[in-house]
């Protein structure tokens, strides 16, 4: 026997022989339709405004963190950094990007710009996103920019509107509910 919890538009499955907790969408909710390109772009560029805000912070963080007097600039008014820094920089950049996007896929299914759209990231049978399936379609957005967004134009020619992020973590973005 099973229990639903109504979260929202959500429900939450449990069932209590072995307490698993499962979120699904709530019976009203059961129709989900593919987001359009459209409104995947302008997510994405959304984003991108906070997550150089966020870089920033970081970039500030490590410089900080290395004081700001290993710093120098050459003679062409370039700003040169020891090698270290920039791996430590880059490897902050990057961490918080997986963190961001990693965190609200995993909770909400949703970034700011996605809320903003009104779009949502599930997985194929409308569950939430787990790490693994996050890491994997952080992974691939940068292969499905190249060659001028190949990856997500694939949406256009997908029967079911799939990019190619989409395909390779089993999920799906989605209109989310008014």
């Amino acid at each position: 026997m099973q229990a639903y919890v109504h979260q929202g538009k959500f429900m939450q499955q449990v069932n209590p022989e072995n307490s698993e907790k499962k979120t699904v969408l709530s019976n009203s909710e059961n129709h989900l339709v593919s987001a359009p390109l459209w409104r995947r772009l302008a997510a994405m560029i959304y984003d991108s405004f906070l997550l150089f805000s966020i870089w920033m912070v970081v970039g500030f963080a490590v410089l900080w963190s290395f004081g700001i007097d290993q710093i120098h600039s050459s003679e062409v008014d370039q700003i040169v950094l020891n090698p270290l820094i920039k791996w430590v920089l880059f490897s902050a950049m990057l961490t918080s990007t997986w963190l961001f996007f990693g965190f609200f896929w995993t909770h909400s299914g949703q970034t700011l710009g996605m809320q903003a759209w009104r779009i949502r990231v599930l997985t194929l049978n409308g569950d939430p996103l787990n790490w693994r399936q996050s890491t994997l379609r952080i992974l691939c957005s940068p292969v499905s920019m190249l060659l001028l967004g190949v990856g997500y134009w694939w949406a256009l020619a997908h029967p079911d509107g799939h990019s190619w992020p989409d395909l390779i973590s089993n999920t799906a973005i989605y209109r989310a509910p008014a």
